[in-house]
């Protein structure tokens, strides 16, 4: 019975089914004309259509200081057979995240295969990828049309990494040249996938093409057992098209946005990213009091309000205990610590960029993974250690934890439903 529920195809239908059982209601809402719908998706993009001039405009104009131009086609292509209908413009979305949960059930169960026996691979393949499919924290991406780059950039930055696991075992070129043709993709959704590099090299790490931590030894593969000069010579594409690509989104940020936040100071931006990196964690815990909108808690020449300097001596104290794992030699809690902070670089506020949030739920989206894994990865090795009276409590702890997890982000997609219901969450 066990084996009959635990079928690759099985796994993958229970996943996309929890993303439609806790996100149907997106397709019925409407446009949220009063927050960026109405320029990001209803823009002249979309109405002028697949003409030549347009198309370049598309490709080569940062609207908004915001690059992604493949999204912009999406947006384009149900324009085209669609018009603005909300339904479609919803579903798409929506279909992007259940395709995304599933690359992530394939990604981590690739990332284990040789830790752990295949039923382990499998549960904590899947409890990953259905944290990830219905924690509350993925409503903004799913619900929110605008924020629909976040889930195609995620989409390709997936796939570029599971290609990039199939090269470093097989060592094939097509696959090392489908990772950057992917990773070209990513960034033409959104900009914030500049960190593919550093994702694989945390993913030569994690795969023990070079020791680090030290790991013991594995059996050989066709790309393993490289010195770290090539390992950074391999890179060098990626890393130059990310470092060219970042300064240019840069530089075409909004200057008054910019100048407006550059007013905080380097401290407190630190601060900031140090009261995000707890929140964050925190709220991928127990999920309570989730907004659209996270204010900075003062404007720029301001004074800090005192309990904020309570936070960077939390995230001391975390790196203090990942110091400790590290030497304990505990991998899955570094992989998915690294891969959680790699994929928040960019959006915990320590460089000014045109944002006017101190946090939002959208940009933990991809990060999210590392801290789903962590959890998935523990919790199964727990809870097959209990015995069978334990064991029966902790499944119906671990029910009750994904039935809050679920119904919590079922309830909150009816936020999104228009500009109208938005603006109550403040009102």
């Amino acid at each position: 019975m066990q084996n009959k529920i635990l079928t690759d195809r099985s796994l993958y239908l229970l996943t996309g089914f929890a993303c439609l059982l806790v996100y149907a209601p997106v397709v019925f809402f409407d446009f949220q004309q009063g927050w960026d719908d109405g320029w990001m998706v209803m823009n002249r993009y979309t109405y002028l259509g697949f003409t030549p001039d347009n198309l370049k405009a598309v490709f080569t104009e940062y609207h908004g200081a915001q690059y992604g131009p493949l999204n912009e086609v999406f947006y384009m292509i149900i324009h085209a057979v669609f018009g603005y209908n909300p339904v479609v413009y919803h579903l798409y979305p929506l279909l992007l995240h259940i395709a995304n949960s599933c690359l992530v059930l394939l990604f981590i169960k690739r990332l284990i295969a040789r830790h752990a026996d295949q039923t382990t691979v499998r549960l904590v393949a899947f409890f990953t990828a259905l944290l990830f499919a219905i924690h509350p924290l993925q409503v903004e991406s799913i619900a929110w049309i605008s924020a629909s780059k976040i889930p195609l950039y995620t989409l390709f930055t997936l796939l570029a990494m599971i290609t990039y696991m199939k090269y470093v075992d097989a060592g094939k070129l097509r696959y090392y040249a489908g990772t950057f043709l992917l990773f070209l993709c990513a960034f033409g959704s959104k900009e914030q996938s500049v960190i593919l590099p550093l994702l694989l090299i945390l993913l030569d790490i994690t795969l023990r093409r070079r020791s680090f931590f030290r790991f013991e030894k594995t059996e050989n593969n066709a790309a393993s057992n490289c010195s770290w000069g090539y390992l950074m010579a391999e890179k060098v594409p990626f890393l130059l098209f990310a470092f060219f690509a970042g300064l240019i989104t840069y530089f075409n940020q909004s200057a008054d946005l910019i100048e407006r936040w550059a007013g905080y100071p380097f401290g407190q931006r630190m601060v900031f990213a140090s009261y995000a990196l707890v929140e964050y964690f925190g709220k991928h815990l127990f999920p309570v009091n989730l907004l659209h909108l996270y204010p900075f808690p003062m404007a720029p020449g301001k004074n800090l309000p005192v309990h904020f300097f309570f936070y960077p001596f939390v995230v001391l104290t975390a790196l203090f205990f990942l110091y400790k794992t590290i030497k304990r030699n505990h991998w899955q809690a570094i992989f998915g610590l690294l891969f959680f902070i790699v994929n928040m670089i960019l959006v915990l506020n320590v460089v000014a960029m045109s944002r006017f949030s101190i946090m939002a739920d959208r940009y933990v989206y991809l990060g999210s993974v590392g801290l789903f894994f962590i959890a998935s990865w523990y919790g199964v090795s727990w809870i097959r250690k209990m015995t069978n009276p334990m064991r029966k409590w902790a499944f119906v702890a671990m029910i009750c934890y994904l039935l809050y997890l679920g119904g919590y982000a079922h309830f909150r997609t009816y936020i999104w439903k228009n500009t109208q219901t938005l603006k109550k969450e403040f009102f």
